[in-house]
């Protein structure tokens, strides 16, 4: 998975500080009772891109992750619109929920508005295998499947990936491409470059030294350029 060492270690630092004042300030018996309710460490991590095409803003892509009891949570919004002459002639609407036991989709529920078209993937694990129910014509089951998680950096290992809006369980070619000079948030940068491959897609992404995901751009099947821009 990620590394999320920075949040955790400032909770550590918080907790371990915590605990210090109450021991100077609190009896055993009573620093016992209060650990007993203290929130367990966790991490949350957001991913917000302003998201271009053809070098216009069109919208934006959230994306948080963050614990969920013993899974982790992925949370996908996507909002776009075109206009012509001020006037909408396309509009996107895209959120997912996704359910993760370690690197292994363990759950997801998406809704999709594609222009005049809808779309609805629903899928969960049972008996230690994850079954995609709808849409039904793409029905599957996996023992251990992503989703183009972008987040993880071991989705670029994978020879499959879903597709969280159609349902289709993918087959994918991946490439790493190699270091590229990029700029992030004003900072110039030197990021790892991969290529993903699929019918009727085409992704390149980028990541910082620490895999880290911090931009993505695409053609789509029409030949338009898409980019995401961290905010």
């Amino acid at each position: 998975m990620l590394h999320y060492k920075e949040v955790f270690f400032r909770k550590s630092h918080l907790l371990v500080a915590l605990t210090n004042f109450l021991m100077k300030s609190l009896s055993f018996k009573n620093l016992v009772f209060f650990l007993l309710f203290l929130p367990s460490i966790s991490f949350a991590k957001e991913w917000n891109f302003d998201v271009l095409m053809d070098d216009k803003l069109i919208g934006e892509h959230f994306f948080q992750l963050k614990e969920e009891g013993k899974f982790n949570q992925l949370t996908s919004n996507a909002q776009f619109k075109v206009t012509l002459l001020s006037i909408p002639v396309y509009k996107y609407k895209h959120i997912s929920q996704e359910l993760w036991n370690k690197d292994c989709l363990h759950a997801i529920e998406s809704s999709t508005q594609d222009g005049g078209d809808d779309y609805k993937v629903l899928g969960k694990t049972e008996a230690n295998t994850f079954k995609l129910i709808e849409p039904t014509k793409e029905a599957f089951a996996a023992d251990c499947p992503m989703t183009f998680s972008y987040w993880n950096p071991l989705m670029l290992k994978q020879k499959k990936l879903l597709n969280v809006q159609s349902g289709e369980y993918t087959e994918v070619s991946i490439k790493y491409l190699g270091k590229k000079s990029i700029k992030v948030k004003n900072e110039n940068l030197e990021a790892d470059s991969y290529q993903i491959l699929a019918p009727k897609i085409n992704i390149q992404l980028w990541f910082k030294e620490s895999k880290e995901w911090v931009k993505l751009e695409s053609i789509t099947p029409d030949n338009h350029h898409i980019v995401y821009t961290l905010k």
